[in-house]
Order: C-alpha cells, then sequence, then structure tokens
C-alpha cells in the first residue's frame, strides 16, 4: 500500500508570512506554545512566554548599553553604525540612566504633572474632533483617522512640553519620521542612511537654531528645564541634545498607535464599544485593555552581560534577547483562556508588558495612557455610531504596530 507522507515543516518565526502585519497574534500562539525561547534563522533569541519575558525585562544583569556588550565581545545587530542617540536614555544603564530619568521625569512627566495637562489635551482634542467633523460634512466622505486625529494629537503634545518652535514643525515631523522608520530589524540601508542624515540635522537644529532661541526665550517647559541643568552641571551638552531628540522623536509615535490601534479595535467590537459608552467609569481600564490586546510595541530587547539562562535555555554573554511584548500580553497563563478576545473590564489589563517593565519602564507611560483615554473617549462619545471602511492599513514595522491608515466614516 501507498500512502503519502508530508513532511513537518520546522517552526520558525516569519514576519514575512501572508497576513503577519493584518495578525500577528495567531503565529507568536504557536510559538509561545512550542518554542517559547526560540532561536530565530538568524541565531537571534526571541522569547514569547510573559513570565520569560518578564524576567529579562526586570533582572537588572540584564543591559540595554551597547558599549557594555562590546565589551564582553558581543556584536550587537548595526553597531557598526553610527549609534543614534548615544547617550539616550533609553539605551543607559544605572548609574547615568537613573540619573537622567529622574531628571525628566522631575520636570516633566510626574503623574501630577501629567493630570495638570488634562484640560489643555481636551481641548486640543475637540480641536481636532472639530476638524474631522467639518472634513467629513465637507467632503461627505469618509476621513482618515491617524493623518487628522491619531498623528497631530500626540505630536502636539509632546512638542508643547518640550517647548519647541512651531514654525518648523513640518520639518521636525519629517526628521523625526527618517528616524523612526529605521528603529526596526526590517529597515534597509537606504532607510538607515536618511535615519542617520535625520539625526544629524536634527541635532544641529537644536544646537544653532533651538537651544540659542530657548536661551533668550525661557518657559515652563522641558528644554528650558534641561537648559538649566546643564549648566548645573547634571547634563553633558551631548546628553542634553539625545533626550531632546529622542523624545521629540519616540514621544509620539507609540501614542499614535495606540489611538489609532484603539478606536479601530473598538469599531470592530461593537459590543465593548457599547459597553464603553453605556458605562463612561470603564474608559480607564479599558485604555489597559486596549493596550493589551494590539500593543503598539511589539518587541523590546535586553543584552546579555554574562552567561544567562531564560525559559531553561543558556544564553551566552554579548547576545541581544528580542522579547516579544505582544506575545506576552496575549499569554492564556497570565491572562486567561480568553486573552485573545477584547474584555474592557478584563481585571488585571494593567499587568500588560506594553510599557515594559524594569527600569527601563517606559518614562512616558502616564502622558501616553492620559492622551489615549481622553483621546478614544471625546471621539467615541462624540461620534457614537462611526464605522471604519475598507481595509485598515497596517504598516510593514516588526517592532512597532500601527495603522499607516484608517478610514472612519464619522455618521453611519
Amino acid at each position: 500500500m501507498i500512502t503519502d507522507t508530508v513532511e513537518q515543516l520546522p517552526l520558525f518565526f516569519n514576519p514575512l508570512q501572508e497576513g503577519y502585519f493584518d495578525n500577528p497574534y495567531a503565529h507568536y500562539a504557536e510559538l509561545r506554545e512550542h518554542d517559547p525561547v526560540h532561536l530565530s534563522p538568524a541565531g537571534l533569541p526571541i522569547c514569547f512566554a510573559y513570565d520569560d519575558i518578564r524576567q529579562v525585562l526586570i533582572d537588572g544583569t540584564t543591559s540595554m548599553d551597547i558599549a557594555k556588550v562590546k565589551s564582553v565581545g558581543g556584536h550587537p545587530p548595526l553597531s557598526d553604525q553610527p549609534q543614534l542617540f548615544p547617550t539616550a536614555v533609553i539605551g543607559i544603564d544605572p548609574p547615568d540612566h537613573t540619573r537622567i530619568r529622574r531628571l525628566l521625569m522631575s520636570r516633566s512627566f510626574t503623574p501630577r504633572k501629567v493630570q495638570g495637562l488634562t484640560d489643555w489635551i481636551t481641548s486640543e482634542v475637540d480641536r481636532l474632533l472639530d476638524g474631522l467633523e467639518r472634513q467629513s460634512v465637507d467632503s461627505q466622505e469618509p476621513v482618515d483617522l491617524i493623518a487628522n486625529f491619531a498623528f497631530p494629537l500626540p505630536f502636539k503634545v509632546i512638542s508643547d512640553i518640550l517647548g519647541m518652535p512651531s514654525h518648523d514643525e513640518h520639518q521636525v515631523r519629517e526628521w523625526a519620521g527618517a528616524i523612526s522608520s529605521a528603529t526596526d530589524p526590517m529597515s534597509g540601508p537606504e532607510k538607515l542612511a536618511a535615519a542617520h542624515a535625520a539625526y544629524a540635522a536634527l541635532s544641529g537644529y537644536v544646537t544653532t537654531e533651538v537651544l540659542p532661541w530657548k536661551r533668550s526665550s525661557p518657559a515652563d517647559d522641558l528644554l528650558t528645564g534641561l537648559l538649566v541643568a546643564r549648566d548645573d552641571g547634571e547634563l553633558s551638552e551631548q546628553e542634553l541634545l539625545d533626550q531632546v531628540s529622542l523624545l521629540y522623536v519616540a514621544g509620539h509615535e507609540t501614542t499614535v498607535s495606540l489611538i489609532g490601534n484603539s478606536i479601530l479595535n473598538l469599531l470592530q467590537h461593537r459590543s465593548q464599544l457599547e459597553r464603553l459608552q453605556q458605562t463612561p467609569d470603564l474608559l480607564s481600564n479599558a485604555v489597559e485593555e486596549l493596550n493589551r490586546f494590539d500593543s503598539a510595541i511589539q518587541f523590546g530587547w535586553r543584552y546579555t552581560l554574562s552567561e544567562y539562562s531564560v525559559g531553561g535555555k543558556a544564553i551566552p554573554p554579548g547576545q541581544m534577547i528580542l522579547l516579544c511584548l505582544g506575545s506576552a500580553n496575549r499569554d492564556t497563563t497570565r491572562f486567561g483562556d480568553d486573552a485573545d478576545e477584547l474584555n474592557l473590564s478584563r481585571p488585571n489589563a494593567s499587568e500588560a508588558l506594553s510599557f515594559g517593565a524594569g527600569a527601563h519602564f517606559c518614562l512616558g507611560n502616564a502622558l501616553a495612557r492620559k492622551e489615549a483615554a481622553i483621546a478614544i473617549g471625546r471621539f467615541v462619545d462624540r461620534f457614537p455610531t462611526a464605522t471604519f471602511t475598507g481595509r485598515p492599513q497596517w504598516s510593514s514595522k516588526i517592532t512597532f504596530r500601527g495603522l499607516e491608515r484608517l478610514d472612519v466614516a464619522l455618521s453611519s
């Protein structure tokens, strides 16, 4: 008797498979179940389970500092390229990380300071929603929620917190876009070159134009505070430039996606949307759950400085470990058998790892949560019957998950 046999192909992380960017979560689940500490074809260890990922994030023996990785014989990806933001808080370890993070937190990102922005952010949200409505009425067509709402709000907020001049906003947006486009493993040499050119241009602009202007026009903003810190010897010139440049780029991109992804998922889950509309007090936990369900940041990373064990596997010194935060947030061992469902009243939604954990827990998490809560709450209240039209256009980035375009009909 002749029998047909089908050879089982080996399981490997493959973001190039069809449909991955529309919905990567089934692929994560397969790897999380069968190979939670996965060695990619390129030799990169990738963690997919919640407990393993949290272990690496909070472990003070892992590092974000490329210089330390090189010192133990490691060769981080792209380490032969000039480093973007070499002294920024995201890429350094304590004690310098602690010093700079405390400085930034005390001047702009404490919960009290963020709470004080509520009325101003609300007025900005309402202004943008007014514009959306006018555009919809004038054109009688769906409007792009990303370009006209989800992007302008966080960009305006971080610009004003920093105290950046508004007359060069278009140019700075182009630089920020070029830099952020290169923060992904799929970036090719052209995007990397463009990112370095943009970083140099942004740093030069801050040095020659923004800082002299701010010295002559001090205000109650982060730039003024950082200038004072530099003059007092708390920051070097390079550290000041890198914090400003990084915050200008990173201070808006993930919040854009948090707002866009969240509104799309509410429009796709009408029963949950109706719960939120009927129970406004659910909004705070809804933001936590929406952030868990479809995180703007899908991957983080850490470097090993000595031999390291995670999930029963040994990892050598000087190795990058990629951490799939999007997978951790759908792990049924942490969030239950319904982890793949959107449940705005989920009791432990705030345990999601979207903002990371440990010393490098996202500096702007309170601000992102505040912006998202106001933007989502005001949108669903203002346009209760809104629907998305066509097919959502997802970006083709692995590290970040966000929409490039989302057409929405404001009334159905």
